[in-house]
């Protein structure tokens, strides 16, 4: 083999490593991926107000933590080409309470804690506050505190709840 043939040979082969390295990497085969599990699901402050949600929940909703705000409302298959359901698919909501037999959507809960005053959450805010309105979805804002009352929490919850239990009653009815 001459030295032109022979240095082909190797800048091929590299050439061929190098595409091998970089299919590898864009098509995730085979190696360590870089995901690691969160320790817990909720945060420090969203796991106090959860605990004091669990004492204050009437007995026939369920608490849903986390919910893709695209998961509670929705829209047409032209709204969504339009621009719209990309609006709600990458958003989450704090908590979503729903009838425990059912899963029908009773309340969602949006905790605010300080980064809720930075102008960009504001308008995520008024985003989602308008969404939920428009589809039906009662809403209810809490601010973020260190300990909650469970009895006023109660009292809210079942004020906010009252038109989706009276719908449950007429409904077994």
């Amino acid at each position: 083999m001459s030295f032109p043939q022979s240095v082909a040979l190797i800048i091929g082969f590299i050439l061929f490593l190098g595409l091998v390295v970089v299919l590898r990497k864009v098509l995730g085969g085979p190696g360590r991926l870089p995901y690691f599990s969160r320790e817990f699901l909720l945060s420090r402050g969203e796991s106090v107000f959860y605990h004091a949600l669990r004492r204050a929940l009437p007995g026939q909703l369920m608490i849903c933590p986390k919910v893709r705000l695209s998961d509670v409302i929705n829209c047409s298959a032209e709204a969504w080409k339009a621009g719209f359901g990309g609006k709600i698919s990458q958003k989450h909501l704090d908590f979503v309470l729903a009838d425990i037999d059912t899963t029908a959507i009773a309340l969602v809960i949006e905790l605010d804690d300080r980064t809720h005053q930075r102008t960009d959450r504001a308008q995520r805010d008024m985003f989602v506050d308008r969404a939920l309105a428009a589809a039906g979805v009662p809403m209810l804002r809490v601010v973020a505190a260190a300990s909650y009352d469970v009895k006023a929490l109660r009292a809210q919850l079942l004020e906010r709840v009252k038109n989706f239990a009276h719908e449950r009653e007429n409904a077994k009815a």
